[in-house]
């Protein structure tokens, strides 16, 4: 919706001016499609005429158009993430108004340029990113699969074929379903790494090999996984810069795989410079730098340095509980990382009275949810 009421605005401020008829004809395709507001043939006729232009001037736009959502597709994922950040900071409810605007949008987008174009599959995969932030990890699953379906186990030169495999492999790690995801994943990486000899291809074969990493982690493959992270790492840095957020997360990852080993050294110059880089560049309050963070500070609690471990730990809740909310999922785990370094010192009321809290707050989630899930085995483990 923001789109068309921007345009609107936009209009009554210029429409004296001769560029307002080349608002009016973009409101016009909006309407006509349905891209940021629902599909209105009325409101179509009514915006076209301002415009001056022709029903047949609408449907070259939409050829047009065609090529250049391809290109934002291949050259600027990063944007689909940044937008889910966006709705994130807002709160659960505007993910779920967000949800059922995507849900819409994406009717209206099959129904003008069918099921596997460009421009309906981007906004299936923005959807499947938000129903994963709000935990709807079974929904983003189906959705996910149905995709794959539609475009076809055996189209390769479609330009969404391996994209669809990494998505629906992705939603297998979210629920824990390691081996699936490893398989579908080495198949994405084979068929990335046999398209190879350009920086875009070679980013996605990167990022492929990033998420087979994290498979091989939970599957307690750490030499196999360090091996990977180790050369994503140095083609983020060649490629992409120190500074890239992407980096960033290679670094951060490598630096847990350190960790699981018992390398705590290592791991925590690893997390330092992820941290700082992270609070310069994102911010203080965004979730990368707050992940990067809470790392650290498990990595000083692993090394003994108790009081370094809860300084961070209590930066950390704070923060989520402000930006994220007290009951969010991953407030919680932040709140039994805390209780956990509280018993490692000795306050054991302190630590039972935040592992009541978590029980508590975690309720709202449902026994069976994933993250109640994870809350109880982070629980059960410091008992």
């Amino acid at each position: 919706m923001q789109i068309k009421d921007s345009l609107e605005k936009n209009y009554i401020r210029n429409q004296k001016h001769d560029f307002a008829a080349e608002i009016a004809f973009q409101l016009a395709f909006c309407y006509d499609i349905g891209f940021g507001t629902k599909s209105d043939d009325i409101q179509r006729q009514i915006w076209l005429a301002k415009s001056i232009r022709q029903l047949d001037d609408l449907n070259i736009e939409k050829e047009a158009v065609q090529p250049a959502w391809r290109k934002m597709r291949e050259i600027d994922g990063v944007k689909e993430v940044d937008l889910i950040h966006e709705y994130r900071t807002w709160g659960r409810q505007k993910l779920e108004e967000a949800q059922v605007a995507y849900e819409r949008e994406i009717r209206d987008m099959e129904r003008e340029f069918g099921e596997i174009h460009h421009i309906p599959l981007t906004l299936c995969n923005i959807l499947g990113n938000l129903l994963d932030e709000i935990r709807e990890f079974q929904k983003a699953k189906e959705l996910r699969l149905r995709i794959r379906d539609q475009i076809g186990t055996d189209v390769i030169d479609h330009p969404y074929y391996i994209q669809s495999i990494v998505d629906v492999a992705q939603s297998h790690i979210n629920l824990g379903e390691w081996t699936a995801a490893q398989q579908l994943l080495e198949n994405a990486l084979k068929h990335s790494e046999n398209t190879q000899g350009h920086t875009t291809q070679s980013l996605a074969a990167t990022s492929i090999r990033g998420i087979l990493a994290v498979t091989l982690c939970n599957q307690g493959q750490w030499k196999e996984a360090e091996a990977l992270q180790v050369q994503i790492m140095q083609t983020r840095k060649r490629v992409l810069g120190q500074q890239h957020p992407d980096t960033l997360g290679s670094m951060n990852n490598l630096a847990l795989t350190y960790w699981n080993q018992g390398r705590l050294k290592e791991a925590e110059e690893l997390l330092m410079q992820v941290m700082e880089t992270n609070s310069r560049v994102l911010g203080q309050e965004h979730p990368e730098t707050l992940t990067s963070r809470s790392n650290l500070a498990e990595v000083y609690r692993a090394q003994g340095r108790l009081q370094e471990a809860e300084q961070l730990e209590v930066q950390v809740i704070e923060t989520k509980k402000r930006v994220l909310g007290q009951d969010h999922p991953n407030t919680l785990i932040s709140m039994v990382n805390l209780a956990s370094t509280y018993s490692d010192q000795g306050r054991w009321q302190e630590a039972e009275a935040l592992e009541v809290q978590v029980i508590e707050l975690s309720k709202e989630l449902g026994q069976e949810h994933p993250d109640t899930l994870t809350i109880k085995h982070n629980l059960s483990q410091r008992l």
